[in-house]
């Protein structure tokens, strides 16, 4: 049996309402996982992330925060409906990002992600495909839909659109940064770094 043949995961759920937005999911082995990334600027108590910070509030600010990618561009709309929101760690250790009944994952939670689908060699599978709206340049063979979302650094500056997707896990690694997955164009592979806190990324949300 397939891993994404197998339902038990997600039992009779086929989508999740947000916070006024429906998020596809999908079972992937013994998970299920948000075929979307989050798109949402409260957490699940209702209280607001802060949101529209320029670069020096960005690169300063250790609370939790969440961007756009393009934030005031005219690209910032297209990007929010295509690759979601972007969040820095602090958002993701908060525990309150997904809804009730998921979370984000932890690193060992993208290792068995990964583990499942050939390890390292897991992006082409967990990517969108050509035939996918958006598209990318994967298979998509585990109906994962990861896209190219890009991020926004430290600094407050954003990067990569189009080209890589970052995808935060909720372990840190120290005091400085925490593990994450990264998805590039043009590579079958997918990469486990260690960013720093401030850095802006995607999230996607797992059962508990």
């Amino acid at each position: 049996m397939s891993f994404v043949a197998q339902l038990a995961p997600c039992g009779d759920l086929t989508s999740v309402s947000y916070q006024g937005d429906d998020y596809d999911i999908v079972p992937i082995g013994t998970q299920c996982w948000f075929a979307e990334n989050l798109r949402n600027e409260n957490y699940n108590d209702g209280s607001a992330i802060s949101t529209g910070l320029n670069d020096a509030g960005w690169s300063s600010n250790t609370d939790g925060a969440v961007s756009v990618y393009d934030q005031g561009g005219a690209n910032e709309a297209s990007n929010l409906a295509d690759y979601g929101r972007l969040y820095n760690w602090y958002a993701v250790n908060t525990g309150n990002l997904c809804p009730s009944g998921w979370h984000v994952p932890t690193d060992a939670e993208w290792t068995t992600l990964t583990g499942g689908l050939g390890g390292t060699s897991a992006g082409d599978a967990l990517k969108s495909s050509s035939l996918d709206t958006p598209e990318w340049d994967g298979t998509n063979s585990s109906d994962f839909s990861g896209l190219a979302g890009g991020g926004r650094d430290f600094g407050g500056g954003f990067n990569n659109v189009g080209g890589s997707g970052y995808f935060w896990s909720s372990s840190p690694n120290g005091p400085t940064t925490a593990w994450m997955r990264q998805l590039n164009g043009g590579d079958t592979g997918v990469s486990r770094y260690s960013f720093y806190l401030r850095e802006g990324l995607s999230v996607r949300c797992v059962r508990d």
